[in-house]
């Protein structure tokens, strides 16, 4: 963080603001929106959804979010990366829009495909992690007597933040470096597999490279996962229960 502040100033610590809130609003709103419906459809009414039914709603909110949000992820790992490139090599995207516009100039519509495999292995994961894990946590405390409120939502949310994190760590690793990867017009280079990365990053590096970044990935993922929750929880009950 010092580093990134010394070299770039305050500023640089937002590098890819505007990609990372599209990536919010395509990825998350999807798996949320498909998690919610695929569990409401697929439970025997008036019962709690089962452990297979909860595996099944999370496959499909993280497949239809891995492929809904993909081209945003693209940018926003491109974007946050680009600081650490030689100055020659950088792409200086101004923005999520800019950058979208150049990479579909530049390396065509399949472009947006770029480390879809890792990212919906990644989604899923995380819809797993993160989801079913706040609903398990959130149910135990509502069981233990716990009355259904913020403080129980910020709780099942904080430990879900921990679990998701360690989970989808080597999946995060793994996609920012697919994603990262340069594919230029006068290069020959082709954009390396999910597979050849992980076995590239386990020849060259061991087992603990999966988890670079764990410490800054909790510090990102927590706050959002509790503000999400929380504000999530809200309108669950406020507005949403209207249309039920």
């Amino acid at each position: 963080m010092r580093a990134i502040v010394h070299e770039t100033g305050v500023l640089g610590l937002y590098s890819g603001l505007s990609a990372a809130l599209l990536r919010q609003g395509t990825y998350t709103m999807t798996r949320f929106a498909v998690y919610d419906l695929a569990k409401a459809k697929l439970a025997s009414e008036g019962r709690p959804p089962t452990g297979a039914q909860l595996a099944a709603a999370t496959l499909l909110s993280g497949v239809a979010g891995g492929v809904v949000g993909n081209p945003a992820e693209i940018l926003n790992v491109r974007m946050q990366n680009d600081q650490a490139l030689p100055a020659h090599r950088r792409r200086n995207y101004r923005n999520a829009a800019h950058g979208l516009v150049v990479m579909l100039r530049s390396e065509g519509v399949r472009a947006l495909a770029i480390g879809l495999a890792p990212s919906l292995v990644r989604a899923t994961l995380a819809t797993a992690s993160q989801f079913v894990s706040y609903d398990l946590l959130k149910a135990r405390l509502l069981r233990a007597g716990y009355p259904d409120s913020v403080s129980v939502h910020f709780a099942a949310s904080f430990a879900a933040g921990l679990v998701a994190t360690t989970v989808c760590s080597p999946a995060d690793v793994i996609k920012s470096r697919v994603m990262a990867s340069l594919r230029r017009s006068d290069s020959a280079r082709r954009v390396p597999g999910m597979w050849q990365t992980a076995r590239d990053i386990w020849r060259a590096e061991g087992l603990h490279a999966f988890f670079k970044g764990w410490v800054p990935a909790y510090m990102r993922l927590c706050p959002q996962l509790v503000i999400t929750f929380v504000i999530y929880e809200k309108l669950r009950k406020v507005y949403f229960a209207r249309y039920r």
